[in-house]
């Protein structure tokens, strides 16, 4: 509710059209969330606004909310929303892209991609190569355990949005590092 009593256009808030998928509801609110997080943002505003944000996400994620929020932006008369947890929602939403896709993870490939990085690393560049190719064969055979799959599948499974944020992410560490 806006000082005036009028509803909060929470479509707005999450920069969305009022026919956002599920999907693009969930993408909008951590691109927002991210954005206006006051770890990350030292804004005034930016607290109250993140608590917008997460508010928006709490109403439009669950589908009977939505369907009440819709009818009363239709009919015109006050939306009867619940105060929110801005830290839950977004431990909430963060917390499941961090859920393995393999129910119970084995705890096998971590190791051996450990040892055959160590292995490869020592072959190519001696002590500090056998270091890095540990460290990465860990970090490749963990994402074999989690996921149930290689790395580069579970890249591949990934939407576009994502990968590029991905590779940009790798491009930027590789350029800042290069200059």
């Amino acid at each position: 509710m806006t000082a005036t009593g009028e509803n909060i256009d929470y479509y707005a808030v999450l920069g969305l059209k009022q026919d956002a998928t599920e999907d693009a509801i969930r993408q909008a609110y951590i691109k927002q969330s991210l954005q206006y997080h006051p770890d990350r943002n030292p804004a005034v505003d930016a607290t109250k606004k993140f608590q917008e944000v997460a508010q928006a996400y709490f109403v439009l994620s669950d589908t009977d909310r939505r369907k009440a929020y819709d009818r009363s932006r239709k009919d015109r008369t006050r939306f009867a929303d619940e105060p929110v947890d801005p830290a839950g929602v977004f431990g909430g939403v963060f917390e499941e892209l961090l859920t393995p896709e393999v129910p119970n993870p084995i705890w096998f490939w971590e190791p051996v991609g450990a040892a055959a990085g160590f292995v490869m690393g020592f072959i190519v560049f001696n002590i500090p190569g056998a270091v890095f190719g540990a460290w990465t064969g860990k970090k490749m055979g963990k994402i074999r355990d989690v996921k149930g799959k290689g790395a580069y599948e579970a890249f591949l499974a990934l939407d576009k949005g994502r990968k590029t944020e991905i590779l940009s992410g790798l491009a930027q560490k590789l350029f800042a590092s290069a200059l």
